[in-house]
């Protein structure tokens, strides 16, 4: 897929890693959806700062977690932008949950926000991306899919549901949509996590160092442009998952 000219939904893409993605996009020509819940300000910034490198770029506010919203948020898409070529389903949340003071409550809210929120923003975009030539849906997910945390169980059940849906709709909205996964280890870490932590964790990889943001924005834009690649789940983790 060539990016100059088309248009981009990046869910949770208001700062951090969503924001990373979208100037990545923003940097080859595509047109970008910036999603946001609560991070207005950031999202306002974002928004300004990609249209001084060129490009179409309005924020959108939705609870990803409401189906209505959600059907909302694709509509205003496409009557903004008259399209959509790409999903990158970003936004998630991660805390520390330990299994004893684990409860129903808490195991649906990490569902809904992690899972719930991919299938629906799938669901409904497929049809714009069905359009044309077709499109391209990329999911995060994590290494923790693979080898979960003991302390953050509901986050990680989670991330594994991401990486079969990413399967399961390669399947179902083939050929027309292709659907990618990228699986993060320790790229950027919550604010609360000392410096300390950060190097232990880094110890932990093959490469010796957490990932950057920009790095992951390099994968995601590798799955959006092979345009053989669907169905794949693409482990960036510094070799971590290897030890």
């Amino acid at each position: 897929m060539e990016l100059k000219g088309k248009v981009a939904l990046v869910t949770g893409s208001a700062k951090r890693l969503g924001r990373a993605i979208a100037l990545a996009l923003a940097k080859h020509g595509c047109h970008v959806a910036v999603h946001y819940l609560k991070s207005e300000k950031e999202a306002t910034e974002t928004v300004e700062t990609l249209q001084k490198m060129g490009v179409k770029a309005f924020p959108f506010r939705a609870d990803l977690t409401e189906e209505d919203q959600v059907k909302e948020l694709v509509n205003s898409i496409a009557k903004t932008f008259g399209q959509l070529d790409i999903l990158v389903n970003n936004a998630s949340i991660f805390a520390r949950t330990p299994f004893e003071r684990l409860d129903a409550s808490t195991w649906r809210k990490f569902m809904d926000a992690n899972l719930t929120s991919v299938f629906l923003c799938s669901r409904y975009a497929s049809e714009l991306l069905s359009e044309g030539e077709g499109g391209v849906i990329v999911n995060i997910s994590d290494t923790a899919a693979f080898k979960p945390w003991t302390g953050f169980l509901p986050y990680c059940v989670s991330k594994a549901g991401v990486v079969a849906l990413t399967i399961g709709l390669a399947r179902i909205l083939a050929p027309k949509v292709r659907v990618n996964c990228v699986a993060l280890g320790t790229v950027l870490p919550p604010e609360d996590f000392g410096d300390e932590w950060k190097q232990e964790m880094g110890a932990k990889t093959l490469l010796k160092r957490l990932g950057t943001p920009e790095e992951v924005a390099q994968s995601v834009l590798f799955c959006i442009t092979c345009d053989y690649l669907t169905g794949a789940v693409i482990t960036l983790d510094g070799g971590r998952y290897l030890l």
